[in-house]
């Protein structure tokens, strides 16, 4: 009879499902059991653990350093708050252990409603422990206070005996609190007696000093009465006390949950036994239906498989030969239909191999065509790279060439600031002329624009008056352009003071200006005139009259004057050729009576438009008005190191955008 393999299964796996569900229902009911031992037992264990904690609590709460938490200063304070709730959770713990179904299965209905009664006395005399301690108190507090307030009035306001007898009593007072021993009361009441026969026999004592000290020494006496009673109530070295019977409560509390944990782990056991010969009963009966039922359809199949197997070797050995294929019945449906699939599918293969052996063939000559296409590209790839190599040598080569031009525009950039540097005035011959002054100046590239000059003129020199002739300028541009310009104007600049010994300021600029326009402009087409020049300022100090003259052509300047900055009179025109105003620039000199400490700050334009700060902006005038307006009482050794370190911080890591100079001169 031939069956289908689905009826097999279904009637093997319907035998199997019913032992199974057999088997979950005994195991889910005895899982459940286990699963409320486990919860019962873990209650049982936090509970344990939680009347550790509020007895460990209640240790802490009542110590001696118990004001550190606020004991005795609040009506209600934190640990206590805390061991409250700790009290609730213990409480609800033990309700579910009062109230379980395994606590009546197993019972242990005697134990747990102990549990609970003692648990319930142990909270009552906590409640009168704490009474008893914040009655009695500590250092300022309580009763404890109140005794030492009064025995500090007593020991103030007595004379020498009362505040030796004083003395005598905050002994036996604090041997008392320490030790606990009531020998120390007593002979604290013999001394208030002699101290009360002291103050009303001796006449040297006025009344009303004998009223103050008998009151406080009333009130002391009445305060360490009443705080020796509620020791002795607390029973701290007694076992009559609430400490004692708190104790007591807890041992009686710890020895019947130890009790129920001990008799919990027994059931336990037994129930873990019953469930473990349960199981190897339901295990065996499965195993043995498992066993019969997979040696049926084991040689059901294997018989339809070996049949299947003998047909696919002979049509694999016969070459996929479809004359080779053939097949015997099975009882089972699914292997005959596996059978006719085999059959059907052996066709198709023989169709699709001779299509395929078609289509190799094909590929094989298109695979040799691509081959001899990519062995001529090859040779070209091969041709190119040799090529590449050699240009790369040559790229080598005019590298090498261009960093040693490189290193000697270097060298002569070097060279040309050293010349520059040379020109100028450095700082310790400036200092000769102006003793507190400082000169800060940072070129944009290796040579600068700005540069500085100063001349100390005298009789000797042919000179009427001892001068100090000293310059700031910028002129256009910067690197090598600027420093071309710069010296240009240095070497006349020079012409002028010391050979044509001029130290009008006026005068200097307009010589300047002219000498200038003939080396850029004069006898030159209009297409091959430079309109370059510089911004400048010359000054003239009269180191005897504190006068200065001054001509300065579009020159950033500030002069102090006590805390107030002022700035002088200055030319909008500036030195060199201009298309618009060359023929009417005229420079003139001004002049300033200067005081004893006025500064003069003299700056070029780099400062100013040097781009940074948070939002990239310039500088701006008004922020070098702030800054002098901050440092200009300081040294000016120290102003350079300020205005160094805001120009650093101000640009950042932005490129620096033209040639620094700052001066600043003390008068």
């Amino acid at each position: 009879m031939v069956t289908s393999f689905r009826s097999w299964l279904i009637l093997s796996f319907g035998v199997i499902l019913l032992i199974c569900l057999v088997a979950i229902g005994l195991f889910v009911t005895s899982l459940n059991k286990s699963k409320k031992l486990e919860d019962y037992h873990s209650n049982l264990k936090t509970t344990r653990i939680l009347l550790l904690e509020i007895n460990k609590l209640k240790e802490d709460i009542l110590a001696e350093n118990a004001p550190g938490n606020g004991f005795y200063t609040d009506s209600f304070s934190e640990p206590e708050r805390r061991l409250h709730d700790l009290k609730i959770k213990t409480r609800s713990y033990i309700q579910y252990l009062l109230k379980s179904k395994i606590t009546s299965d197993n019972k242990l209905e005697w134990k747990t409603t102990q549990v609970a009664q003692e648990f319930s006395q142990y909270n009552k005399t906590y409640e009168e422990l704490v009474y008893l301690y914040k009655l009695k108190g500590f250092k300022d507090y309580g009763l404890e206070g109140k005794m030492r307030e009064y025995a500090h009035k007593l020991f103030n306001e007595g004379d020498r005996y009362t505040q030796f007898v004083c003395l005598v009593l905050r002994k036996h007072e604090k041997d008392f609190l320490l030790r606990k021993d009531l020998n120390y009361v007593h002979q604290f009441n013999i001394q208030v007696r002699f101290l009360y026969e002291y103050i009303n026999e001796h006449k040297h004592l006025n009344e009303e000093l004998k009223r103050k000290l008998v009151n406080s020494l009333y009130f002391y006496h009445k305060h360490f009465k009443m705080l020796a009673r509620i020791d002795s109530k607390i029973g701290t070295n007694s076992k009559g006390g609430f400490l004692f019977s708190s104790k007591k409560n807890f041992d009686r509390i710890a020895s019947l949950i130890e009790d129920l944990d001990n008799e919990l782990i027994l059931i336990k056991q037994e129930h873990k036994e019953k469930l473990a010969n349960d199981s190897v009963i339901v295990l065996i009966v499965l195993v043995i239906f498992l066993l019969s039922a997979i040696i049926a359809l084991t040689q059901l199949i294997s018989k339809s498989v070996k049949n299947i197997s003998n047909s696919f070797t002979k049509y694999v050995n016969s070459g996929f030969n479809i004359d080779s294929v053939s097949f015997k019945r099975s009882g089972i449906r699914e292997f005959n239909a596996i059978n006719v699939s085999f059959l059907r599918m052996a066709k198709e293969i023989n169709i699709f191999a001779n299509f395929f052996r078609e289509k190799v063939h094909e590929r094989t000559l298109e695979i040799n065509q691509q081959k001899d296409e990519i062995l001529v590209q090859q040779a070209q790839i091969e041709a190119q790279y040799k090529t590449l190599l050699t240009k790369n040598m040559e790229l080598g080569k005019q590298r090498k060439m261009l960093a040693s031009k490189n290193q000697d525009i270097q060298e002569s950039l070097r060279y040309a600031k050293r010349i520059q540097k040379a020109l100028q005035p450095g700082s310790i011959k400036f200092k000769e002329c102006f003793g507190d002054s400082f000169i800060y100046s940072k070129a944009k590239d290796v040579v600068s624009g700005d540069f500085h000059l100063a001349y100390k003129l005298n009789g000797e020199q042919g000179f009427t008056e001892n001068k100090t002739v000293f310059v700031a300028s910028d002129c256009t541009g910067h690197g090598v352009p600027g420093a071309i310009m710069s010296v240009l104007g240095i070497n006349i600049l020079h012409k002028i003071v010391r050979e044509l010994k001029n130290s009008d300021p006026g005068t200097i600029l307009n010589l300047l200006d002219k000498d200038i326009d003939q080396v850029l402009a004069q006898g030159k087409n209009s297409n091959d005139i430079i309109a370059d020049g510089m911004d400048i300022g010359v000054f003239c100090f009269n180191n005897e009259t504190y006068e200065l003259n001054y001509s300065i052509a579009k020159f950033s300047h500030f002069l102090v004057r006590d805390s107030e900055i002022m700035q002088l009179d200055t030319l909008k025109s500036t030195i060199g050729y201009s298309f618009f105003e060359n023929h009417r620039k005229c420079f003139k000199t001004s002049s300033i009576q200067l005081k004893k400490g006025d500064c003069l700050y003299l700056f070029s334009d780099g400062l100013q438009d040097q781009f940074g700060g948070p939002e990239n902006k310039k500088f701006k005038k008004n922020n070098i008005r702030e800054l002098i307006r901050e440092v200009h009482r300081s040294p000016m050794k120290a102003q350079k190191e300020v205005f160094k370190t805001a120009f650093k911080e101000w640009k950042g890591r932005l490129e620096q955008t033209d040639d620094v100079l700052v001066m600043g001169i003390r008068f």
